[in-house]
């Protein structure tokens, strides 16, 4: 996993955490707000890692 991919993905895995927290702490519109943020960070991730393979 090369270091970009892998801070991009870290950033979607705290996206889920604080998804999660809002949702939970009863800020149900914001939790969905930023839950959609881990799948564009996701595939944001994969995208900078098959341009670091094809530039390689």
């Amino acid at each position: 996993m090369s270091n970009s991919k892998g801070w991009i993905f870290a950033a979607g895995v705290l996206a889920l955490a604080l998804s999660l927290y809002l949702w939970f702490s009863g800020s149900k519109q914001a939790g969905i707000f930023v839950g959609l943020w881990v799948p564009s960070l996701w595939i944001l991730a994969d995208l900078v890692e098959k341009t670091e393979v094809m530039s390689e």
